[in-house]
């Protein structure tokens, strides 16, 4: 490795693995996957650690993969942050543009945006970022960047995400004793989107639901900012879990059948299909009706649709998404799922692949792969790696970041 060579290190803790992936950045837009680690040593559930010791060993296991994968000495990380602790709520700022010519420059931005996160937040929980929706400028709304317009009067409308701090200590914790530095925490939802949308259907409105081992993570997208987000807490193990006991088989037989032969959809399952099933213990297998599995998939899968529906209709945004849903992570690979999805929900539904790296990306061109890729990314256009993470400073180097991340 050259001395001055910016290189991203990622890793997702998930409830039933640990990722960690190394990048080199070429620029802002161009970077090169070159590690890549998977422990299944995991400490995690529903985005909570709860075993620090599991996930230690995870994370260490991970990241030596890819450190020996791709040479580089990994010392410092950005971690995704996801679970019910965190909360999004969106904000308005409002501020009189004071200087004589009457224009809108960059320090008014920042005023604004200081001004829409004066908000209450509960003594337990911190900021992890804050997401320009759109400005106003007087009476001329659904502006991006306002620098350089004239008027009297600025209004900001922000996303504003936080977590609870001793959620995110005990993770940081884990990390540190694994002999790796956080550098920079990113909303695991957020993350994923970054890994495959574009900036078109961040215009036409979208929703993305990355289905997790033990958490689906939800951002809405309205007219290019983020609107909406939420964390409900169920995931693809409770699909498995249903399977286990339904069809009486140890849960990692249930998570293999649910992979090679598992269906979203009942009706569509030929009567006459058939699935071999381990039973528990010493007894022989059993041989069951395929439909049997199917019919407990859908039962679990369409639970999980009503959920998100109900999300949906919450940020009452569900009647303008003209991009529909895009689903990702490792539950959205069930076959049926899409179908199901647009029949339950009423939306044009799709899976969302990470994209946009170079390198040895056939690796992990699955959606199991979006959060951590979507770190990548994030990182790369971002550029906050090579330093704290901005929590510790001031509050001018965190409105400047600020203008980094949204303008």
């Amino acid at each position: 490795m050259e001395k001055n060579e910016r290189i991203i290190t990622a890793i997702d803790l998930g409830s039933s693995k640990t990722t960690a992936l190394t990048a080199r950045v070429l620029s802002s837009e161009e970077v090169e996957l070159i590690g890549i680690g998977v422990s299944n040593i995991v400490g995690v559930k529903a985005g909570a650690v709860t075993n620090i010791e599991q996930t230690v060993r995870g994370i260490k296991e991970a990241v030596e993969e890819a450190e020996l994968m791709s040479g580089a000495n990994i010392s410092n990380v950005i971690i995704n942050i996801s679970g019910k602790h965190v909360k999004g709520d969106n904000s308005t700022g409002v501020i009189a543009i004071t200087n004589k010519e009457r224009i809108v420059t960059q320090h008014d931005i920042l005023r604004v945006i200081d001004a829409a996160q004066a908000i209450r937040i509960p003594a337990d929980q911190e900021i992890l970022h804050v997401l320009s929706r759109e400005f106003r400028v007087d009476d001329q709304n659904g502006i991006k960047d306002p620098t350089g317009m004239v008027g009297v009067r600025l209004e900001s409308e922000v996303h504003i995400v936080t977590g609870s701090i001793t959620h995110i200590q005990n993770t940081e914790k884990a990390v540190n004793e694994a002999g790796v530095s956080v550098t920079d925490r990113v909303l695991s939802s957020l993350a994923s989107s970054h890994s495959f949308l574009s900036e078109g259907e961040k215009e036409l409105g979208v929703a993305i639901v990355d289905i997790g081992a033990g958490v689906m993570d939800l951002i809405i997208y309205i007219d290019g900012g983020v609107s909406y987000t939420s964390t409900i807490c169920i995931g693809s193990q409770h699909l498995t879990q249903d399977i286990s006991i339904g069809l009486k088989t140890p849960i990692e037989a249930a998570e293999l059948i649910k992979k090679r032969e598992g269906y979203a959809i009942a009706a569509e399952i030929d009567p006459a299909e058939i699935v071999e099933v381990p039973s528990v213990g010493d007894r022989p297998p059993r041989v069951v009706p395929r439909k049997d599995l199917a019919e407990i998939m859908e039962a679990r899968i369409r639970e999980i649709l009503e959920l998100i529906d109900h999300e949906l209709i919450k940020s009452g945004k569900k009647g303008i998404l003209a991009g529909g849903i895009v689903f990702t992570g490792g539950g959205s690979l069930v076959e049926g799922l899409i179908p199901l999805a647009e029949e339950t929900l009423q939306l044009g539904a799709s899976l969302g692949f990470p994209k946009g790296l170079l390198g040895i990306t056939d690796k992990i061109s699955s959606p199991i792969f979006s959060t951590a890729v979507g770190m990548i990314r994030y990182a790369a256009k971002y550029g906050r790696v090579d330093q704290k993470s901005s929590m510790g400073k001031g509050i001018l180097s965190k409105m400047k970041y600020w203008i980094q991340e949204n303008l």
